[in-house]
């Protein structure tokens, strides 16, 4: 029951990192973007901001990335 649970929680994690990895890519093609054409402040405003979530969605996927491990090692304990 609890190896279940464990591969349960496992799944979701990695439906979570995936949804950051997509995040993650949107921000940075959006920032790409926005380099090209920094004529006025309101996109330097943008691209900051870009970068600033960019960093958010990397640091989260990685965070959820090490959770994924650890559960991993604690599902080959219980068997």
């Amino acid at each position: 029951m609890i190896k279940e649970a464990i591969q349960k929680e496992i799944d979701c994690l990695r439906d979570v990192k995936n949804h950051l990895w997509n995040g993650l890519i949107v921000s940075l093609g959006g920032v790409i973007v926005l380099s090209f054409d920094l004529n006025n402040l309101w996109k330097y405003v943008l691209f900051s901001l870009g970068i600033l979530i960019s960093l958010v969605f990397f640091n989260g996927y990685f965070k959820k990335d090490d959770k994924i491990e650890k559960l991993i090692d604690k599902l080959k304990k219980e068997i």
